[in-house]
């Protein structure tokens, strides 16, 4: 077409038609603009399709991670119920009692207690996002926001839980165990075999009620026995904060997990 219209002008320039030679080669120039135009939105069609595509695979990716950390925070929440469940006979039979019941039961609950479990967010895709700085990929500016608020708080859990893990369960509540119950007995055997067994089967080297005994000396002492109660109670108070904030965001997630489905 630009050919046709060249050849139009140059033939209109040689017989001296200025005038037609001018429309002639606006049209010319209009023909090029039009084209350069096509091939822009052509590709701004193209580059909207691959955006498209890589956002819906972000959002797949982003479904994957939800369900896997939704059988996490299901996971740690069990963990969480069971302290509970361990913890809260103890406190109970004590303010009953105004005493604790020394016995096989009581040992092995001790034992749970001072376990603990570490809580790790899953969040491959998010991160990928956020360190690429591509997070505007998603096109949805409200979904994009929820994604976001979303592993803030997951974040901050995460921070939480590790931190009440370290910073009461290692350092205060597993040393006081150690110190008020026959653990302290299989804590010095552990240290001179931690190649060899662990702690649990070590107890059983001990005679059971010589064991006892140990704890019973030493819970005798009403200022030991206040320690262990406080102690114990506020094991319990920490998993029940683990546990509501925990099924507060068990329910988030499956809200955000609804909102991807329904925006594919």
């Amino acid at each position: 077409m630009i050919k046709l219209f060249r050849n139009i002008r140059q033939t209109h320039l040689v017989q001296g038609k200025t005038s037609i030679y001018l429309k002639y080669a606006i049209g010319e120039i209009v023909l090029v603009v039009i084209g350069i135009l096509i091939a822009l939105q052509i590709n701004d069609w193209n580059d909207s399709r691959i955006q498209k595509q890589k956002e819906s695979v972000y959002l797949k990716n982003f479904n994957r991670d939800l369900k896997d950390q939704l059988a996490s925070i299901e996971f740690q929440i069990a963990y969480e119920t069971k302290i509970r469940n361990v913890a809260t006979p103890i406190v109970v039979y004590y303010k009953k009692h105004q005493g604790f019941q020394i016995d096989s039961l009581f040992s092995a609950s001790i034992g749970i207690l001072v376990g603990r479990k570490t809580f790790v967010k899953k969040a491959p895709t998010y991160s990928e996002l956020i360190s690429s700085g591509h997070i505007d990929i998603i096109s949805n500016p409200i979904l994009k926001d929820n994604i976001i608020n979303y592993y803030q708080e997951l974040e901050r859990i995460e921070l939480v839980i590790n931190k009440n893990n370290n910073l009461y369960v290692d350092a205060v509540f597993i040393p006081e165990m150690i110190r008020l119950t026959e653990m302290q007995v299989a804590n010095k055997t552990v240290l001179g075999n931690l190649n060899q067994t662990p702690l649990d089967s070590l107890m059983i080297d001990l005679n059971e009620s010589g064991l006892k005994q140990i704890t019973r000396q030493q819970l005798a002492i009403p200022e030991n026995e206040l320690r262990m109660i406080n102690a114990v109670n506020y094991r319990n108070r920490i998993s029940m904060i683990h546990f509501a904030i925990l099924t507060n965001q068990k329910e988030k997630t499956q809200q955000l997990l609804d909102k991807l489905i329904s925006h594919d």
